[in-house]
């Protein structure tokens, strides 16, 4: 234990425990009523801060907490040496001493903030977070952008769900519990189909045309339509555009009130499709059939300023509009069916009679500037009776393969040649197939088609 002399200073001596009589935080002025350190009446210098008595038991000892606190801040005050301070000295300290103090906010002990070392610079950084400070807007690439292809074609499921046969023999094993694909005929179907859905980008008219009657012309065109109808998801319309005697609603649905297509064209208030739709007949496959207006009673056959007005209206509604024409390319009505229409299917029996008829009808619209419906036309070859025909089939595929037009061949079938409506569900295979085959070759002409095309009876791209 050190022994302190009443008359000697005390240099460095630890600091005292603070009293009860200072303040909470120990910093500041001493509290009020404390009496000022005594010095010794010896003069002597003073180094550092006032000396600290030695406690007594009337006097208590006075803190040196009050210094530290400001040693982090400020430097602490020199001293110069003097004589003994006297009362009067005593009190200009303490004044110094408050008035030091006076812009330090009050703080707790322990919520004090330690000192800050001063700024250092960059340099002492590791090489990492230099990069990152000089440019912020870097960014450290975990994985590469995942906008290729490349990247995710070979991620793929290890075993993937395939459609699987209903038909034949592989049908047959799949029943038991095998697991095979389609066929190649299961699968040329899928495609053929896929080709038939095709969009459209516009509004699509195919007119079916032969110069000699009794082709079978009406019945390609309900069967044609009704096949569109059946697997196009979007709406599909038949028009009977006969200007004679046209029977088209009975070989598809007849119109329960006997409505036909001048009906509609006198029609008022026809921007709803509903309004539209309720001119029409609707037969098992969904097609859309609008009647002729001959009748028994008819005094004037349709004329084509009615045909060009019914058109219009069912351009609006309709996607596909397959329209079955007259025998008399001539007349009124049928010259504004092709001057119209976007592709064309030539009926024609396989007899001679009925080829000739066929290569009449390509010559007279390729004299009549309507080289555009040839490129898009197709050669259906009928078979009216189950035996076999008295001209080669073959024979006529070649004649109308040197004028590079496409042809269809469909077979004789017992449910078309009834004369009543026909239904998709009792067909033959065959003729289904037929039938999908040249719908399918017809909506191949969809992917070109251009709104704009030459028009002969104004003479401009419309």
């Amino acid at each position: 234990m050190p022994h302190f002399d009443g008359g000697e200073p005390v240099i460095g001596a630890p600091p005292q425990p603070p009293s009860p009589t200072t303040t909470p935080d120990g910093v500041g002025a001493p509290v009020s009523g404390a009496q000022p350190p005594q010095p010794n009446s010896a003069a002597a210098p003073v180094v550092g801060p006032p000396p600290v008595p030695s406690p007594s038991p009337a006097v208590a000892p006075q803190p040196q907490a009050f210094v530290e606190p400001l040693a982090a801040a400020t430097p602490p005050p020199s001293y110069p040496a003097q004589a003994a301070p006297t009362e009067t000295s005593s009190a200009a300290w303490q004044s110094t001493q408050s008035a030091q103090t006076a812009g330090v906010p009050w703080q707790s002990a322990a919520s004090a903030e330690p000192p800050r070392a001063a700024e250092q610079p960059a340099s002492w950084l590791p090489d990492r977070i230099q990069q990152a400070s000089h440019d912020p807007s870097e960014r450290v690439e975990v994985l590469p952008a995942l906008t290729s292809a490349d990247l995710l074609s070979d991620i793929a499921a290890a075993r993937r769900a395939q459609l699987k046969s209903t038909s034949g023999m592989r049908g047959a094993l799949n029943k038991v519990g095998f697991n095979l694909g389609l066929s190649p005929a299961e699968q040329r179907k899928q495609d053929r189909r896929g080709r038939i859905r095709r969009p459209l980008t516009a509004p699509y008219q195919i007119a079916v045309i032969s110069v000699k009657g009794g082709v079978g012309r009406t019945t390609l065109a309900a069967t044609l339509g009704s096949t569109f109808a059946h697997l196009r998801p979007d709406r599909v319309v038949a028009v009977d555009a006969n200007p004679d005697f046209g029977d088209l609603p009975t070989r598809t649905s007849p119109h329960p009130y006997g409505l036909t297509l001048r009906d509609l064209v006198r029609s008022s208030n026809l921007e709803a499709f509903s309004a539209v739709h309720s001119f029409t007949s609707i037969n098992d496959a969904d097609l859309a059939v609008i009647a002729s207006p001959w009748n028994t009673e008819a005094t004037e056959a349709l004329s084509g300023r009615e045909y060009s007005m019914a058109v219009e209206i069912l351009r609006r509604h309709y996607n596909l509009v397959l329209v079955d024409c007259g025998t008399g390319v001539l007349d009124s009505a049928t010259s504004t069916v092709l001057q119209t229409s976007d592709a064309v299917v030539v009926a024609t029996p396989a007899t001679v009679g009925g080829v000739k008829g066929a290569v009449a009808t390509l010559n007279w619209l390729n004299s009549h500037g309507m080289q555009h419906l040839i490129a898009k036309s197709i050669v259906a070859i009928m078979h009216h009776h189950p035996t076999k025909p008295t001209v080669e089939v073959d024979q006529i595929e070649k004649l109308f393969a040197t004028a590079q037009r496409p042809t269809a061949v469909v077979p004789y079938d017992a449910h078309l040649a009834e004369g009543g409506p026909i239904d998709l569900r009792l067909l033959d295979s065959e003729t289904l197939l037929a039938f999908e085959e040249l719908a399918a070759a017809l909506a191949d002409g969809f992917d070109g088609y251009q709104t704009q095309r030459p028009s002969q009876d104004r003479g401009e791209w419309r």
